[in-house]
């Protein structure tokens, strides 16, 4: 049976990126409104040959991550032109179609597999909270697609979606970080615009921990430390891929901050705490690239690029200046003096102040109420 509610969501655990735009948008039904939605798991859903199915997806995301020839061909069968084919939709959605047929309230699914197979059954608010437009995320058939940028709409129109379908949100940044963003961006301009003292350089692992990611975090902190900045590393929620992380990592030394959390609400209520803390960000090109864009927090981008949304992604951050790429292990043992480099001569001065403004930052408050409205 599901809920008796006139909304739930529906969160694929896949990664940190998705689920952590459905948490935003549930904290701010929390706060702002009162509601509290149930949550339905494909843990708690899937049983037999979709189990099996969806474990093989999660092990897929993983080994995509690991660097070399596997990476090259997951990012070649997850391009950002291909489709979900309709036999891969039938055995994913053995079990979440029953489930969800005849629910007639609306459920918000974060990840586009997930909206793909619920779309024929009951009405979808599908959470496209990148910027990419890939064609994975064209849903037919969805009651909304929420998307967080006027070039997100008009990429997905082209590739097939329909636009009356469309809300444009602004950017879905984590309601804890839209409340600092104004007195952190204060504070890390004016330490900007100083010329002596070290900075604080956050390192983000993304879910997968990818390996060639690691190899430049690595890098970067022993270079950025050497340079006399301060460093934290936030090592996600994998606790024995966190460990043997920083086991790599020199053992109580000055400046360095390593981070493990056992869940993700407990990652970001962390990062908050220490956000306005940070000058600059050191991460894969995924959900952190709106701190990039809209909250004006410098960024060094991880490459190689992996998955469907994160070139495209990486592509709008650097024609919007706010981003270098950490293309190589090489470079990101040079990554402590280039940011002296940068401050030194006010570039990442205005690298923040590209990236403070422009952009909305409330695509969780604005989605929220548009799902209360269409429940009611």
């Amino acid at each position: 049976m599901i809920p008796d509610a006139r909304l739930v969501a529906f969160s694929a655990e896949i990664g940190r990126g998705h689920p952590s735009y459905l948490d935003s948008i549930l904290q701010a039904l929390r706060e702002t409104h009162g509601i509290e939605v149930p949550v339905l798991t494909l843990n708690q859903v899937c049983t037999g040959r979709s189990k099996k199915a969806w474990d093989l997806a999660r092990t897929i995301y993983r080994a995509g991550a690991q660097g070399g020839p596997v990476t090259w061909i997951y990012n070649r069968t997850r391009s950002e032109k291909s489709r979900p084919a309709a036999w891969q939709l039938r055995l994913l959605g053995l079990d979440l179609r029953p489930r969800l047929s005849g629910f007639d309230g609306i459920c918000v699914a974060e990840h586009p597999l997930v909206a793909h197979i619920l779309a024929p059954v009951c009405r979808v608010a599908y959470l496209h909270a990148e910027i990419a437009a890939p064609v994975v995320g064209v849903v037919p058939g969805v009651w909304r697609t929420f998307v967080p940028l006027e070039v997100t709409r008009r990429g997905l129109v082209l590739a097939g979606a329909e636009p009356a379908a469309i809300t444009v949100t602004g950017l879905v940044v984590e309601p804890e970080l839209v409340r600092l963003a104004e007195p952190a961006y204060r504070a890390r301009h004016g330490r900007l615009c100083e010329r002596a003292g070290g900075l604080t350089v956050g390192f983000f692992c993304s879910g997968a921990y990818p390996r060639p990611h690691l190899e430049r975090i690595i890098a970067g902190v022993l270079s950025c430390l050497d340079s006399g900045h301060r460093v934290n590393v936030f090592a996600g929620t994998d606790q024995e891929k966190a460990r043997r992380l920083e086991n790599r990592l020199p053992a109580d030394a000055r400046g360095l901050g390593f981070i493990v959390c056992p869940d993700r609400r407990v990652e970001t209520n962390r990062t908050a705490e220490l956000f306005p803390e940070l000058d600059v960000l050191v991460a894969a090109a995924h959900e952190r690239t709106n701190w990039a864009v809209g909250l004006g927090l410098p960024m060094f981008v991880l490459m190689p690029n992996i998955g469907p949304f994160s070139p495209q992604n990486y592509r709008f951050a650097r024609d919007q200046d706010v981003c270098r790429p950490l293309s190589t292990v090489k470079d990101a043992r040079n990554l402590g003096p280039l940011i002296a480099d940068l401050r030194r001569t006010g570039e990442l001065r205005s690298t923040a102040e590209r990236g403070y403004g422009p952009l909305p930052i409330g695509g969780a408050a604005v989605a929220a109420s548009a799902l209360l409205a269409g429940s009611a």
